[in-house]
């Protein structure tokens, strides 16, 4: 109900930013759509499976890169005041030096470059952690090697960090600047400790499988 009540608000903002209207300028005070892109995240990280539960600290890191993340982006741009603070106000255009314009049922977009490239990593991302969750959910029991578990032992922690470097390229900010080695030291002992767990209950299969697979990539 809430978000058919903000449909047309989003909608609205949606076609004034993509169409180039709205680049040049830093976006502040649209908590409507800070909380639908974070409820998205959110949901999505809530009904996550992996190999093993993951405690909830590790989730609470994500969530709080994910706040941190729309809130400055649609909020309060803390990263321009910051900067403004400290550097003294100066006069910047933020329009992006490089676009793609793309014509869509009568309507032309302005898509930054960077905008694209993260948007992509982002994608993949995201099909690698539902790729991930899919063999998970499809073996239920037992060492999962097939899918995209053949090319990565630890496709769902890469996938999330994709995710997150995806919208670090598109919209770089302090907070999460700060917050992304700490995300990535977190993904990368989730993975060493959900390997030692399959190494203790399958011994054999899995040097194996770890001789013959990469970590992440």
């Amino acid at each position: 109900m809430g978000l058919a009540l903000l449909a047309p608000s989003i909608v609205a903002h949606t076609m004034w930013l993509m169409g180039g209207e709205g680049l040049p300028f830093i976006l502040r005070g649209r908590w409507d759509i800070v909380s639908v892109n974070a409820a998205f995240f959110l949901l999505f990280l809530l009904l996550l499976r992996y190999r093993r539960q993951v405690d909830w600290r590790s989730r609470n890191v994500y969530a709080a890169f994910i706040l941190a993340l729309f809130a400055e982006m649609y909020g309060f741009p803390l990263t321009a005041y910051f900067a403004a603070r400290y550097l003294g106000a100066v006069e910047v255009d933020y329009r992006p030096s490089y676009s793609l314009n793309v014509g869509f049922m009568g309507v032309e977009f302005t898509l930054p470059t960077m905008m694209i490239v993260g948007g992509f990593v982002t994608v993949v991302g995201l099909a690698l952690v539902v790729l991930g969750w899919y063999e998970i959910y499809r073996h239920r029991e037992g060492l999962v090697t097939s899918g995209v578990y053949r090319y990565s032992r630890n496709p769902q922690y890469l996938g999330m960090m994709l995710v997150a470097s995806g919208w670090i390229l598109h919209w770089p900010t302090l907070l999460t600047l700060l917050m992304y080695p700490l995300l990535a030291a977190t993904y990368y002992r989730l993975s060493r400790e959900e390997e030692a767990l399959m190494e203790k209950l399958y011994p054999k299969e899995f040097r194996e499988y770890r001789r013959d697979t990469p970590m992440f990539l």
